[in-house]
């Protein structure tokens, strides 16, 4: 009769067999995870059409569950009180365009920028009767919320046209995004800086727009605190990163149901937010291949930031400069593209919807 030892061995192997039997009949290997999922709360922003479809995707299906995480959701109103929340240590990531990202990314050491999350659009709007173009915001009141990206881009357009001197030649107040756009309505000022799903909105109701951003100016980042990572690993946020993949493309072919979601969260009606997905590269129509999805940020993106924080430095807006490839690493999401090129990804039956939509 067989030894305890034998026996010990033939079970081993027999279970070994038994995985390598289960990954060659589904094609998706099981990912490696730890026994307890990784805890995360993540925040995301309730009035930034194009990401928010893909937040709320995370947020009612089982996709971060299949990577071994456990998450809570924060909501906030745009990106600095996002980071303002990631610095306090409420929320665990930081979500906006890069400018914000990277000043809440610079108060916490070990904090990472690890990838692009989708296209957006701004604006610069006038009042209806508004004459001419941003030369002509001369003597005019501008709002814009200054700790955003598109707040000291739209200004460096406004310098392009001819306005040396902004800050001495327009009166610029600093409002958050829904204060900027009722003060538009009030007549309060000339003109605002504003994006998506806000920009349509207001578009539609007859304000027009001196300077539409060109595709690929305006975009959105994600990044996690060093306190997480240095909490999780680096393997965590890989996970992570499959799974925020994983839910675009969930997204890009379930759209209905992903911007329902959205509206029910922004009160935003859905035909305004379809606008904003068609000005992302993988929301304006379904992606077959989750393989063909890249949310890398390259070398000519980070020096196009580098460039919008040394511009808010000249102009007293930011106090110390930050080195932008610093704090960008895209080692974490290069190998989550890898691994999901390599069908090391969770099995898209397995996803779950907790809430179905509701119109």
């Amino acid at each position: 009769m067989p030894n305890a030892d034998s026996f010990r061995r033939d079970r081993r192997q027999a279970l070994r067999l038994t995985g390598a039997a289960a990954i060659a009949i589904t094609g998706f290997p099981a990912l490696a995870q730890s026994s307890a999922p990784n805890k995360i709360t993540l925040g995301y922003q309730t009035l930034w059409a194009g990401g928010g479809e893909i937040w709320e995707t995370l947020r009612n299906t089982n996709i971060l569950e299949l990577h071994g995480i456990e998450a809570e959701f924060k909501t906030f109103t745009s990106g600095p009180p996002l980071g303002e929340a990631a610095v306090a240590g409420a929320v665990d990531n930081f979500f906006a365009a890069d400018a914000p990202v990277l000043r809440a990314a610079a108060r916490l050491p070990g904090s990472k920028v690890l990838a692009r999350s989708h296209d957006a659009r701004y604006a610069v709007l006038a009042q209806p009767d508004f004459k001419g173009g941003l030369a002509d915001l001369r003597g005019k009141t501008l709002s814009g919320l200054f700790g955003t990206t598109v707040f000291p881009r739209a200004v460096r357009q406004i310098t392009a046209a001819g306005v040396a001197e902004p800050f001495k030649e327009i009166r610029i107040i600093n409002q958050d995004v829904a204060d900027a756009a009722a003060s538009l309505q009030a007549k309060q000022v000339d003109a605002i800086v504003t994006w998506d799903p806000t920009q349509e909105k207001l578009q539609r109701l007859g304000y027009k727009s001196i300077y539409d951003s060109k595709q690929g100016e305006n975009f959105g980042w994600i990044g996690l605190t060093g306190n997480w990572l240095q909490k999780n690993g680096d393997d965590a946020a890989v996970r992570f990163l499959k799974a925020w993949i994983t839910a675009a493309w969930w997204t890009s072919n379930n759209l209905e149901q992903s911007r329902t979601w959205f509206a029910g969260t922004s009160r935003i009606d859905k035909d305004i937010l379809l606008v904003a997905e068609n000005a992302d590269r993988y929301l304006r129509k379904p992606v077959a291949d989750i393989a063909t999805i890249d949310f890398r940020i390259d070398a000519a993106t980070a020096q196009g930031s580098q460039a919008v924080i040394d511009f808010l430095v000249s102009q007293k807006l930011l106090a110390q400069r930050i080195d932008v490839n610093a704090f960008v690493d895209v080692s974490a999401i290069e190998r989550a593209q890898v691994d999901i090129k390599a069908g090391r990804r969770i099995d898209p039956a397995r996803i779950a919807v907790r809430r179905p939509a509701q119109s």
